[in-house]
């Protein structure tokens, strides 16, 4: 039997890699290990597992000061998670605030790997700490932006005082940003008044004011207008920058990193598919890994099994195509100490579940 493991993360318990490593333990059987991501934490993880490449360690800029980054090179491909470089994470909860962090640390990561010989940028828009419409990244990579004083970087709050811009051409690159939303740049769904408060943007209405300025200015100089663009608003504006400046498309993530990974043909010559993450329940339903996992499976009638930390609805995921849902936690333990004890448990639960499984 050739079973393939196709899971995302178990946040803060194991990668998706050393899930499918604990599926492997608990069989002789084939197992195909296929790590998956959504374009959130984890997905540079994922990507690197499966594609042949380099991670490259460098100093770029942060949310405020110069932070370390790691990114992926492969060929002339290069795997950007832009969370390295200005993520929420990287900035103390009581310091955060959109409107003042950049984004400038993702264009020192494109300007590198492009030296180091990448033309097709993969960019993961994820968990970022800003709201400055990839302004700061835009600037970086040579866009230049000017007030009344002269050229200057925007971060969100400046990007009210934009008066001219000015954009090279980039030949011979390509852009792709990966990500779940689908936010337009403004509105009520747009970057600021969606993400805008966990950034701890100070005041929405206002920076909602700058960010249309920008839009505004962009659609001018540009003579196009990509603001209404699903994903636009996803990394407080970054998707804007890739598809309205670099003529770059957004994609989903999980379907980018199953067509990295070759998943739909892994799954066609399975005979059992398993996946899962941290936590499955009604939510699993609305585009996360579990279910793109279930689609494909879908189309050549491949039993899929879900295994996840935490399991709630469990008749909603039945209903919707799973062959079957497990729970991978049985014992009474307080949280750190089950998340600790994940990939033990994982594969305690599929030897178990194979055990009494019928080919």
């Amino acid at each position: 039997m050739k079973i393939v493991a196709a899971f995302d993360s178990f946040k803060e318990s194991m990668s998706a890699y050393e899930a499918g490593l604990a599926v492997q333990r608990a069989t002789d059987h084939e197992v195909i290990i296929k790590p998956m991501a959504d374009g959130g934490e984890g997905t540079l993880e994922a990507i690197k597992s499966f594609l042949k490449g380099d991670i490259h360690n460098l100093e770029v800029h942060g949310p405020f000061n110069k932070t370390k980054a790691s990114l992926l090179i492969a060929d002339k491909i290069a795997i950007i998670e832009c969370a390295q470089a200005c993520g929420l994470d990287l900035v103390a909860e009581d310091k955060r605030n959109g409107s003042k962090t950049t984004t400038r640390g993702i264009g020192d990561m494109v300007r590198y790997a492009y030296d180091h010989g990448a033309r097709e940028f993969i960019i993961t828009l994820g968990g970022s700490s800003t709201n400055d419409g990839g302004a700061g990244f835009l600037s970086s990579l040579g866009v230049e932006f000017y007030n009344k004083d002269g050229q200057f970087i925007p971060t969100g709050e400046t990007l009210s005082s934009i008066e001219d811009i000015r954009v090279p051409q980039f030949k011979y690159m390509s852009f792709k940003g990966i990500c779940d939303v689908n936010n337009p740049l403004l509105g009520k769904q747009g970057a600021t008044m969606v993400f805008g408060a966990q950034k701890g943007v100070k005041d929405l209405e206002l920076q909602e004011k700058a960010m249309t300025h920008y839009a505004n200015k962009s659609a001018e100089v540009l003579h196009k207008d990509e603001r209404n663009y699903p994903g636009a608003g996803a990394a407080g504006g970054l998707g804007f920058a890739i598809v309205a400046y670099l003529n770059g498309e957004l994609v989903g993530g999980f379907d980018e990193v199953a067509r990295l990974s070759h998943l739909e043909e892994a799954i066609k010559e399975a005979d059992l598919v398993f996946t899962g993450e941290g936590s499955m329940d009604h939510q699993t339903l609305m585009g996360k890994t579990p279910q793109g996992v279930l689609e494909l499976a879908k189309k050549y009638n491949k039993k899929v099994v879900g295994f996840a930390g935490k399991v709630e609805d469990k008749e909603a995921l039945l209903e919707a195509g799973f062959y079957d849902i497990r729970c991978i936690n049985h014992q009474e333990a307080p949280l750190h100490e089950l998340l600790k004890k994940g990939a033990s448990n994982l594969e305690q639960e599929v030897r178990e579940y194979l055990k009494h499984y019928e080919i």
